[in-house]
């Protein structure tokens, strides 16, 4: 069962559960904080990726309860490639928080030639990045505006049956465009706004174990209009949500149960979806770099590069939404 939701309500009850379950197109989930019996556990996630078709950026910020972790990763779609690194640092009393407001506020780190600053504005995103040393080699620059456009996003919310003062809450918010620049040791990457897209991912969770989470997502233009997809795999109790769908045009299709089929430990090898109804049938295909998958490895993280081939029928039963060669990626997971 899908349940959407439409109506701003709280996440936390007053006793500090998680009561509610769904998802929805606009941001109704409130965090109110105050009841929330295990807010000083909880963990955050940031990830930032922007693509202009030549180049991607990948960047994550995981931030535990006394741990934190940064992972870059850029991929040269043009000429075959990727350079990633990152940085773990232990907290000996305190995590740093992300900022809660969307429209102000600002992470700063810096620690061991790494230093990396994010800013909200009413209008946007700021990343700014210096990462000496990136990969072990060249130096590592970005500075990058990411330009908010008001259109739908996903918002999910699922707690954890047995026990709902767990959680895990989502936002999916493909609806960016980009401008600035990348650098990677002599080679620049101009990035601007009419041919640059970014989406955020943006968690924050409380969780009784571990989960090994696969998402595929893609964010590219397919017949003059951007396309975006989120497929996820479940984390907590989601008889009433989940994180599957797409955008088209900026308009939300959701998705349902969705089935994978690909081959364990074989990252090379391609990926199967097949969605319900026939809403959905297509193949992520990796890139390949003599023989090996375009990838980048940042500890529990696994990202890799590649097309999609294959139909979605969701928009127009007599006209499906052909996927052939649209850039996507794959995000592996422990966490």
């Amino acid at each position: 069962m899908q349940r959407e939701i439409f109506e701003p309500c709280n996440i936390f009850e007053e006793n500090g559960a998680v009561m509610q379950a769904g998802w929805s197109r606009t941001p109704v989930f409130i965090r109110n904080d105050e009841n929330g019996k295990s807010v000083a556990k909880h963990c955050e996630r940031e990830i930032f990726f922007i693509n202009n078709g030549e180049v991607s950026l990948y960047l994550a910020v995981e931030n535990y309860v006394k741990e934190l972790n940064i992972k870059i990763a850029v991929a040269d779609l043009k000429h075959g490639g990727v350079i990633s690194d990152s940085i773990n640092k232990k907290l000996r009393f305190s995590k740093v928080e992300l900022p809660c407001d969307e429209n102000s506020g600002e992470f700063f780190f810096e620690d061991k030639g790494v230093t990396l600053k994010l800013t909200n504005t009413i209008d946007g995103r700021y990343i700014r990045c210096a990462y000496r040393e990136f990969g072990g080699f060249d130096d590592f620059y970005c500075n990058i505006f990411l330009k908010r456009n008001i259109i739908e996003n996903l918002n999910a919310l699922a707690p954890f049956e047995r026990n709902r003062k767990y959680y895990y809450f989502k936002r999916f918010m493909p609806c960016y465009t980009a401008q600035g620049a990348i650098k990677v040791g002599g080679i620049e990457y101009s990035i601007l706004e009419n041919t640059a897209r970014a989406y955020i991912d943006k968690t924050r969770y409380f969780k009784p174990r571990e989960h090994s989470y696969q998402r595929l997502s893609a964010d590219c233009i397919l017949g003059g209009k951007r396309f975006s997809l989120n497929l996820a795999s479940r984390v907590g109790d989601n008889r009433y949500g989940n994180e599957n769908c797409f955008f088209y045009d900026g308009k939300l299709e959701k998705l349902s149960q969705i089935t994978v089929k690909g081959t364990p430990n074989r990252i090379d090898r391609p990926y199967y979806y097949k969605g319900g109804m026939s809403a959905l049938d297509i193949m992520f295909k990796p890139f390949t770099v003599r023989g090996e998958a375009m990838s980048a490895k940042l500890g529990s993280t696994t990202i890799i590069f590649g097309r999609l081939y294959g139909t979605i029928n969701r928009i127009d039963y007599d006209k499906p939404l052909e996927l052939d060669n649209a850039q996507a990626h794959m995000i592996f997971s422990e966490f």
